[in-house]
């Protein structure tokens, strides 16, 4: 019995607590959940039978043999740090905070634990991996969301760009993976999923965010050119609940889950 925490009591990461309460019940234990927002994590925990615990992320941490990060970009890097220091694996949701904080790097290399990535909203990983053996020249990604998904982040608030009444496609950032992450936290962690595939610096994958009315669909298309060959892949996905999100990327993280839990490959 694998006993898993949850760290983010959100959309998402309910979403998740629920899969493994019903569907890997026989596999899987949620034993804690935590939220900086406590009553989120009591609502979930009413939700789930047995109840987890409400718990501190280092109870959490040292109760578990895997934890699922759900909370944010900010907090995903130096909680994966703190969990593969105590020799547990991690799930990792938020794949921006992995290039914001880099610290789990250094962690890892002394761990037991692993640090795992869905493929999120993005296919042909597999492939980008298989070019990075042999080396990488260059990754190029294009992402493209309705004007609502992108109207909270950071950069669009700060530079006061307007995305209303918008009749065409508006490229409103061009730059580095390095750099998209922190303009776009809750938006492009297909830069940092294509950028940790890619084994390239998050410097040099391109990255190109457009605001664009025309779409119902979150699509993103991605190049990746090494000494092995080229790989162009393009991926529309319905939002989920939260327009922020890609439906796919819950469902990779659910194919994700099914591995690890019925696999019993925590970890491999």
């Amino acid at each position: 019995m694998i006993r898993v925490g949850l760290v983010g009591c959100g959309t998402i990461g309910s979403r998740l607590a629920l899969t493994i309460a019903k569907r890997y019940r026989k596999q899987a234990k949620l034993v804690a959940v935590y939220d900086t927002k406590p009553d989120a994590a009591a609502a979930l925990q009413k939700q789930i039978s047995p109840r987890p615990s409400l718990s501190s992320v280092p109870d959490l941490i040292r109760s578990c043999d895997l934890v699922i990060e759900a909370a944010s970009a900010q907090a995903a890097g130096p909680l994966a740090a703190q969990t593969l220091r105590q020799g547990r694996s991690i799930l990792v949701l938020s794949v921006g905070g992995l290039l914001m904080d880099q610290t789990w790097q250094t962690a890892s290399r002394r761990s037991s634990g692993r640090v795992h990535v869905p493929s999120g909203a993005l296919a042909g990983l597999d492939g980008v991996r298989a070019l990075a053996v042999s080396g990488v020249r260059k990754a190029v990604l294009r992402t493209s969301k309705p004007p609502a998904a992108l109207a909270s982040a950071p950069y669009v608030r700060d530079r006061r760009i307007s995305l209303k009444g918008l009749s065409r496609p508006k490229v409103i950032f061009r730059g580095s993976a390095k750099d998209v992450v922190r303009a776009f936290p809750q938006n492009t962690n297909v830069a940092a999923s294509l950028t940790l595939a890619s084994g390239l610096p998050a410097s040099r994958v391109r990255v190109e965010v457009v605001a664009d009315p025309g779409l119902s669909r979150n699509t993103h298309v991605f190049e990746v050119e090494g000494k092995a060959g080229k790989i162009s892949c393009r991926i529309e996905s319905e939002p989920s609940a939260n327009p922020k999100t890609s439906e796919l990327a819950i469902l990779s993280a659910e194919a994700l889950l099914e591995r690890l839990l019925v696999g019993n490959a925590v970890g491999s």
